[in-house]
């Protein structure tokens, strides 16, 4: 029968545990001195717990903590309020009145442009004699030289409704301010106006750059009413220049302007808005 009331704890159930065996190992060690180290562990734990709980009230029994009972009275002295003295008021000083000289205006800068301009030609010359046209050679131009040699033919209409039309050879570029009639556009203004919103394309790169501005075009309403020669005069980048001018060359023919009832060449400037909406 079992002795649950052994202790285990004593050297000669140590001894029996370990015969034969090493005793220099740890644990051998561990069960002789277990004891001991308990007796130890606990003889210096009791102090330091009675010292955290008992230590305070300890210091207060010896240390008690004195009341100030005593009013503490601070003699305070009330002088006699002086009077102040009333603020004098100035008089305000007299403000002169400077008039400034208007600064000078500003002429405002035009637009200007490479637009080779025509000056009408002087009409107040005298007509030739009839002595100096007996060997002149009648044409639209009056001019010096040699007199001609050859002979001009001009052909005639066929009886058929088709005729040769007579080139004048000008091939000036007129501005639109000096000619008597000025090249129209298929439905005028409005029409003009249709055709570029419906054609006129805002470029990625422009939006994307917030690129705003207006980009100033010249070109040529030729004698057929055709577009030629698409000019950038002022830019604003972004791809802007080059969609104005791939609008206007796409422009179809305009009625061609009129000097001296012949139909000339007519350099036009105008500017395209490039507008965001935010």
């Amino acid at each position: 029968m079992l002795n649950f009331n052994a202790n285990l704890n004593k050297s000669t159930w140590t001894a029996l545990v370990f015969k034969g065996r090493n005793k220099n190992y740890g644990a051998y060690v561990l069960r002789a001195e277990s004891g001991s180290n308990t007796l130890k562990a606990f003889m210096l734990t009791v102090p330091v717990f009675v010292l955290l709980f008992a230590g305070p009230a300890v210091y207060r029994q010896f240390n008690p903590v004195q009341e100030i009972k005593e009013e503490v009275q601070i003699p305070v002295e009330l002088n006699t309020l002086v009077p102040q003295k009333p603020l004098e008021r100035k008089a305000p000083e007299p403000v002169e009145a400077k008039v400034e000289a208007a600064a000078p205006r500003r002429e405002s800068k035009k637009f200007s442009s490479n637009i080779k301009v025509v000056d009408r030609p002087d009409l107040t010359e005298e007509p030739p004699r009839l002595d100096e046209l007996k060997n002149a050679d009648p044409g639209q131009l009056t001019q010096s030289g040699v007199p001609a040699t050859g002979s001009t033919t001009v052909k005639t209409g066929d009886g058929e409704g088709n005729s040769a039309t007579i080139n004048t050879g000008d091939n000036t570029i007129y501005d639109a301010a000096t000619i008597d009639k000025y090249p129209e556009f298929d439905g005028g203004a409005e029409g003009w106006t249709k055709f570029i919103r419906r054609n006129l394309r805002y470029p990625a790169a422009a939006q994307e750059q917030d690129i705003q501005g207006k980009v100033f075009i010249s070109f040529v309403v030729e004698t057929d009413g055709s577009v030629t020669d698409v000019r950038i005069l002022k830019g604003i980048g972004g791809g802007c220049d080059e969609e104005a001018m791939r609008v206007i060359r796409k422009s179809p023919k305009w009625t061609p302007g009129r000097q001296h009832n012949q139909s000339v060449r007519v350099r036009y400037t105008m500017p395209l808005s490039f507008t965001l909406a935010h």
